[in-house]
């Protein structure tokens, strides 16, 4: 799925799940939780990515999205030796953006 066709969806009364995970502390990604799987929103022909949390909620809020998820997960189950290797540790909010539209 692309922006734009979020954007459309949105338009047309639809829903979807999007969360928007930090995977560096300049590098934003969007995604669609599909089927409990996520998928990588694109833009053009490649994921779409943003310099910074707000620039992603800003282009959220802006195709009429009122609130999405913030996922940022953390290394320290990897860097201190986690009891188990599929236990994740992240940060997960719900954040509102509806204030942001322009």
């Amino acid at each position: 799925m692309t922006l734009k066709e979020i954007g459309k969806l949105r338009k047309a009364g639809g829903h979807v799940s999007i969360e928007v995970h930090a995977i560096d502390p300049s590098i934003y990604q969007i995604f669609q939780r599909f089927s409990g799987r996520l998928v990588p929103i694109t833009d053009s022909n490649r994921s779409a990515r943003f310099p910074s949390r707000f620039a992603a909620l800003k282009a959220l809020a802006d195709l009429g999205l009122d609130e999405v998820a913030f996922v940022h997960r953390s290394a320290y189950g990897e860097m201190i030796g986690a009891e188990s290797p599929y236990e994740l540790t992240e940060l997960r909010q719900s954040v509102s953006i509806a204030h942001l539209r322009d």
